[in-house]
């Protein structure tokens, strides 16, 4: 979602809202009996531009590109146009008359009357194309392959006649030849992004594998500023391949119940209007819609083979405007199917999506078409060929294929239009003010300042503040591949008002890949030294953010305990293509309590003795698992994008007492599983689970201190009502779940259901313990707890029972903001915690 709303972002300097939209809203009812009707059509006359009645016979139509008048048509019923003042809002109360001439007796005119299953025609023949799922869909077929052509353009869109005026644009001007007009809705558009794909997909049913191998990707537009296999992923998350015979639909990163669901009788509404020819088969026209609007479905039309196969020629899917979801003005999926040796198969696949920020203004609009070929059924492939976990592979040169080429490999040839766009977006890249404007939005994206061959940043980490530093000042940078392709330099200096003290970090990089950008892009098989002294919060982990950041200046209780770490580091990295990670390192750390913070233990006659700093030598080994996973890349980050399939991590850590002055002998194993869980119209679940063990004899710095977040962020796997050295474990296992209703609560509530906001619910837990070994009034030559100033001890274990802290939350507020309530659920008795809290998130979603 990051990456749509950067490019809406993009739209910014073509923004212009001083044309007047026209508005109209009205009913549509029986001439006779002044019932309601449904599914009536209103279109402006000579645009692609219309909607349609709800159950109630009332319609909202609004667009920027209206004519002066509408058509109102619907079956049985003789049509009108009706005059429309443009620029205004216009509404209507509309009578229409029925024929004259009388309807097939297939046809079922649905009335305002209440919605019945019982006897309802449509319903039943639903059921039994939901009962012939299986031998009509092609994986019916024990094997199967087929090659596919994928097409996908991204559009500025709203484009006015009078933005070509504009003195701003004037080096701009080549491009408005380009504009063409939305077959969605009918908006003028201007295309800034064309990607083309050519794929072979194959599949074996037992055991069950499917498998996309990219031969060749052709891209032109922002790919000079995003990873091109990055952008692929991203783009073919947002238009990925869906399958309407699953129960569910995955599409935008959401998941919508599917009209051939199981439940689908349950969740949508059918209504038989018709009997229709689809190119040359005769076919039953459905038209359907949710029970609510604001569900997570579509409305439509399928058409059913009226044969005993139940078979899908055709489906049409849109979404409704009251639907609970963001940035997405209209949205349409058209997909038909033609039989080959006795198999229904997709020939035609469309999605058209209209994003934007504000309803109805300019965005970005996107196509995708794909086409299918070459279809092979019951012939198995080599075993090989079916091996891994990787659903999707890339020749290694697949972006790289010359014109030729691509000549012959399109299902069909790029017409005129589509041949300029490339030329046009390469002439736009070259244009001084397009990449001035372009480095300005990365900036502000990525917060880091690109120069050609070094990056300045991250730019909101150059001030923060806190007890022990006071205001801490940073610059810093890397280079890019632009320097070397295999050799990356990142460095920081800062500085703090209060401690006066400098802390730095340099790191030398060699990559046995060459990088396009950066040394983090996928695959990584590297070899990194690095040497760092900074401060830093005992067991804290920081995946959630920097600690630099001016966000975590602002904090909850105090927070003055600290250490000074000095860290060298050898690390090496692998990332096999499969899903599996492989890192390894040897790291040397001398640490120094900061603030009120104290390493001491007893003496043999009692005597406290304070400890100068603390020493350990570790080696550590992290295996990852990821199948399957799709992530976004920059040229600064990597972002995961779904969380559906698993993601297992293993790791290993032993301290070697005596290598090079290290103080203890120690090992920690620590594994971890995340998942999500998606419960179709019910939103999903985050699971995260932990665990993690000592073994052996350790200060309480080398144990678990678990994760604690005391400032007034929310963050996700962290607790965010505990303080920070709270709670000590040398063995833990521990559970995180957030259940995201998105709005299937909210949606029944009238009020609620307009702001579109949506419900989240989460618990957190640890189970924890010290062993007697590990304690240290067992053992005075371990360090002692942490105490505050009156000598109260301010750490404790979790030996009696597990800490948990729940929460209920408010999402997509105003589209950005999570505001959830946290209470404590135990050791609410504990010195300085609060028991009760608000924290908020700010994120981008759909």
């Amino acid at each position: 979602m990051k990456k749509i709303f950067f490019l809406i972002l993009t739209c910014l300097p073509f923004s212009i809202f001083s044309q007047q939209n026209t508005v109209i809203d009205g009913s549509v009812a029986d001439a006779v009996t002044g019932e309601d009707l449904p599914f009536v059509n209103i279109v402006f006359q000579g645009k692609n531009i219309g909607t349609s009645t709800d159950l109630k016979g009332n319609f909202h139509l609004e667009t920027l590109w209206a004519s002066d008048e509408i058509n109102i048509s619907f079956i049985g019923y003789q049509p009108q146009t009706l005059k429309v003042e443009t620029g205004k809002k216009n509404k209507y109360k509309i009578s229409l008359v029925p024929d004259a001439l009388s309807i097939e007796e297939s046809v079922v005119r649905p009335r305002r009357v209440r919605y019945r299953k019982r006897d309802n025609p449509a319903v039943a023949l639903m059921q039994k194309v939901i009962e012939n799922k299986k031998r009509n869909r092609i994986e019916a077929h024990d094997y199967y392959e087929y090659e596919s052509y994928e097409k996908l353009e991204l559009a500025l869109d709203n484009i006015r006649p009078d933005l070509k005026e504009k003195k701003a644009l004037r080096n701009f001007q080549f491009m408005f030849n380009y504009v063409d007009t939305s077959e969605l809705n009918g908006k003028p558009y201007l295309p800034i992004f064309i990607k083309e794909t050519v794929s072979d997909r194959y599949y074996r049913k037992s055991p069950e594998t499917s498998r996309e191998v990219i031969k060749a990707t052709k891209m032109s537009g922002f790919d000079k500023y995003f990873d091109q296999a990055g952008l692929s992923s991203y783009l073919g998350l947002l238009f990925n391949n869906i399958d309407i015979y699953n129960n569910d639909i995955e599409m935008l990163n959401q998941h919508f119940v599917s009209p051939l669901s199981n439940i689908a009788n349950t969740f949508y509404k059918f209504y038989l209007l018709d009997t229709v020819d689809i190119n040359g088969v005769k076919c039953s026209n459905v038209t359907f819609l949710p029970h609510n609007s604001a569900d997570w479905g579509f409305n439509g039309n399928i058409y059913i083979t009226t044969d005993s196969t139940y078979a899908v020629k055709k489906i049409h899917l849109k979404i409704l405007k009251k639907i609970n979801m963001n940035f997405i003005d209209d949205l349409s999926l058209i997909q038909e199917f033609d039989k080959i040796e006795d198999t229904w198969v997709l020939s035609k696949n469309e999605i058209n999506i209209d994003f934007s920020l504000f309803d109805n203004r300019e965005g970005i609009y996107g196509e995708r078409t794909v086409s299918y070929k070459n279809f092979v059924f019951n012939k198995p492939r080599p075993d090989k060929d079916y091996k891994g976990t990787e659903k999707k592979i890339r020749t290694l040169d697949y972006d790289t294929k010359a014109d030729e080429f691509w000549q012959t490999a399109r299902h069909e040839p790029l017409n005129k239009r589509e041949q300029g766009i490339y030329n046009m977006l390469d002439t736009l890249n070259n244009v001084k003010q397009f990449r001035n404007f372009m480095d300005f939005i990365m900036f502000v994206s990525t917060g880091y300042i690109e120069f050609k061959k070094f990056d300045f940043g991250p730019v909101n980490a150059m001030y923060s503040y806190n007890k022990i530093e006071g205001s801490r000042f940073r610059v810093g940078g890397k280079t890019s591949a632009n320097l070397h392709p295999n050799i990356f330099l990142e460095t920081f200096l800062a500085y703090g008002t209060k401690d006066k003290q400098f802390k730095y970090f340099g790191s030398l990089t060699y990559s046995f890949i060459k990088k396009k950008y950066h040394q983090w892009e996928y695959p990584m098989n590297m070899l990194s030294l690095s040497y760092e002294n900074n401060t830093k919060i005992l067991g804290q982990e920081l995946n959630y953010t920097s600690g630099d950041n001016v966000l975590f200046s602002i904090n909850r209780g105090s927070v003055d305990k600290m250490i000074y770490m000095k860290n060298i580091r050898l690390q090496y990295d692998l990332e096999t293509g499969n899903g599996w990670g492989f890192q390894t390192s040897f790291s040397h750390i001398a640490e120094k309590a900061a603030g009120t913070l104290f390493f001491e233990n007893y003496n043999a006659d009692g005597s406290l003795n304070r400890i100068n700093k603390l020493t350990t030598s570790e080696f550590n080994i992290n295996i990852r698992f990821a199948p399957n996973e799709q992530f976004y890349q920059n040229k600064h980050h990597r972002h995961t994008m779904t969380k559906k399939e698993p993601v297992i991590t293993l790791s290993h850590t032993a301290g070697i007492k005596n290598l090079l002055g290290s103080d203890y002998n120690y090992h920690e194993t620590v594994f971890s599983l995340r998942k999500r869980f998606w419960i179709s119209s019910f939103g999903f679940i985050d699971a995260f689970a932990r665990m993690g063990k000592v073994w052996g004899t350790a200060p309480y710095p080398l144990l678990f201190i678990h994760n604690a977040n005391q400032t007034y962020a929310y963050h996700d796997q962290a607790y965010n009502m505990m303080n920070f050295f709270e709670f000590v474990s040398d063995k833990y296992v521990s559970i995180n779940l957030a259940y995201n209703l998105q709005g299937f609560l909210f949606n029944r509530i009238p009020l609620l259901k307009k702001a579109k906001w949506r419900e989240i619910i989460t618990f957190k837990a640890v189970w924890g313990g010290l062993s007697d070994k590990n304690l240290p009034e067992n053992n005075p030559s371990l360090f002692r707890f942490p105490t505050n100033d009156k000598g109260e001890v301010t750490m404790f274990t979790l030996s009696k029972k597990p800490y948990m802290e729940g929460s209920a939350g408010i999402d997509n507020i105003f589209r950005f903001l999570r505001v959830d309530l946290v209470w404590r659920m135990s050791y609410r008795n504990n010195p300085n915690v609060d028991k009760l809290g608000v924290r908020f998130k700010f994120h981008v979603n759909f």
